[in-house]
């Protein structure tokens, strides 16, 4: 299971860096878990969307070229 970072006072965090922890899922199921314990305000921004969608893109791609 992939860990949802979390946000501190210290370092506030944004839909970038829960972007870049979806490299981490390495199949649909991992994406779809990891995408729905995000916070809704990530799950609603359109550059998260997008990142979602490339790494599924990118994860049927791996399984078409194997």
């Amino acid at each position: 299971m992939i860990t949802v970072p979390q946000s501190t006072v210290e370092k506030p965090l944004t839909p970038i860096d829960f972007i870049a922890v979806l490299e981490q899922c390495s199949t649909v199921p991992e994406v779809a878990d990891y995408a729905q314990r995000c916070p809704e305000y990530v799950r609603n921004d359109e550059r998260f969307t997008r990142g979602v969608s490339m790494r599924l893109a990118a994860i049927k791609g791996k399984r078409a070229a194997a």
